[in-house]
């Protein structure tokens, strides 16, 4: 994943500062996706996540991950 550890990924869903940089928005299919980003293990990075359709799987998924 581009460097970033799965322990990295939770950090920044977590984390207090980290920022919304766009979304929450409502995809067609009836996911949410937005892009959260901030720090974790001194790196800045942003997540692209899509939260699933509750009535068809109560899960997410890590689209993509950007390191600054």
């Amino acid at each position: 994943m581009r460097g970033v550890t799965a322990g990295q990924v939770i950090t920044l869903l977590k984390s207090k500062p980290s920022v919304f940089r766009e979304g929450p928005y409502p995809e067609v299919n009836g996911d949410w996706k937005f892009n959260l980003k901030g720090l974790a293990a001194g790196k800045v990075i942003e997540l692209t996540v899509a939260l699933k359709n509750h009535h068809d799987s109560p899960m997410s998924v890590l689209v993509t991950v950007w390191i600054d």
